[in-house]
């Protein structure tokens, strides 16, 4: 994806540790593919300026198309907040820790109810209480939340803490971003999506991934330096990071990939012709043996989208780039028959 250019101007620079906005890109806007109905939250890392956030977010929705609701992360200094991550870690999971249903047990026994025993553990971090106030509210419970670095720490106490308060019904329908994530400990209950580079040092204070869930990328394209942890970075590599999702191989070689995972998170995306169009445009030149079954497998599935499909196929170019893609090598029956779609007949 080309590296956006975000236009800052009457953008808001929080100042305060925990402090709130929402961040529409203007670019986004203009493109006609912007969702007002939708929102999501980003919490950012350390040695994050208000600047910093601000771009960060910004750029978030303009991949997205949303709307941004930003919780700041402040920054202090550089050991300072290298401890507090440090006392982040370890919050709730330390070796000498009282767990946030523990912490918040102690605080009824103290006379405080659930609510103020889960914040009054979390204010060590100011930037923590703000966001465990903002999705406990009813109109953020299902938002998706992307999380950066120290970020996701945060986020884990946080939700960690909304477990405590609420039960295990209480994380239902929230679906977590981790980019470059320390974190070792999440709650059961959320659906959950990790993004590392391999070479970025940060992913390996949370341990290794027995798992194999976490979509790696080796480093940002065109990049000559192996050691990159920016979110930016992350932003910029979106496609290539959602196609390995659902994908197993390394150094290029492609071992198996889920097809039909693939067309269904693209199905996921609507009328975002931006990033879609991004990902099909690394799948072909990425992985050109693949790209055409993701696509006949997409098209067949706007069939059943009747609105994804008027505005995918009101698009000129991604309507090219799809048919070039089916139409390359040998041209099956089905793929044919996508095509045809494709072009409305």
């Amino acid at each position: 994806m080309a590296d956006p250019k975000i236009d800052l101007t009457g953008a808001k620079f929080p100042t305060v540790d925990g402090e709130i906005n929402e961040y529409v890109s203007k670019e986004a806007v203009a493109s006609g593919q912007f969702d007002r109905s939708r929102k999501v939250v980003f919490v950012n890392g350390m040695l994050n300026s208000g600047e910093n956030h601000a771009e960060s977010a910004l750029t978030l929705s303009l991949v997205q198309m949303s709307t941004v609701i930003g919780v700041f992360n402040a920054t202090v200094s550089g050991w300072k907040d290298f401890l507090q991550c440090l006392a982040d870690k370890n919050q709730f999971d330390g070796p000498a820790s009282l767990s946030a249903k523990n912490n918040v047990a102690l605080g009824g026994l103290l006379g405080r109810t659930p609510v103020d025993a889960a914040r009054a553990a979390l204010a060590r971090n100011a930037s923590q209480v703000p966001l465990f106030d903002l999705l406990r509210k009813p109109e953020h419970k299902h938002r998706e939340i992307f999380a950066h670095s120290q970020g996701n720490l945060i986020l884990s106490n946080a939700l960690q803490a909304i477990a405590a308060v609420d039960g295990p019904a209480g994380l239902a329908g929230y679906k977590v971003h981790t980019f470059g994530s320390p974190a070792v400990n999440w709650p059961a209950g959320l659906v959950k999506f990790e993004h590392g580079f391999t070479w970025d040092p940060v992913t390996f204070l949370a341990g290794f991934d027995a798992s194999w869930s976490i979509s790696k990328v080796g480093m940002p394209s065109g990049s000559l330096n192996p050691i990159t942890h920016g979110f930016l970075e992350y932003l910029k590599c979106d496609p290539a990071f959602v196609v390995n999702r659902y994908r197993v191989g390394s150094w290029g070689i492609t071992f198996n990939m889920d097809e039909a995972g693939l067309a269904d998170a693209l199905i996921a995306m609507g009328g975002n012709i931006r990033r879609v169009s991004a990902i099909f445009l690394h799948l072909d030149k990425k992985h050109n043996s693949d790209a055409d079954d993701v696509t006949e497998l997409y098209v067949n599935r706007l069939r059943k989208s009747p609105a994804t499909a008027a505005v995918i196929r009101a698009d000129r170019s991604l309507v090219a780039l799809l048919v070039r893609i089916l139409d390359d090598g040998w041209t099956s029956a089905g793929e044919k028959a996508a095509i045809e779609f494709l072009h409305g007949n």
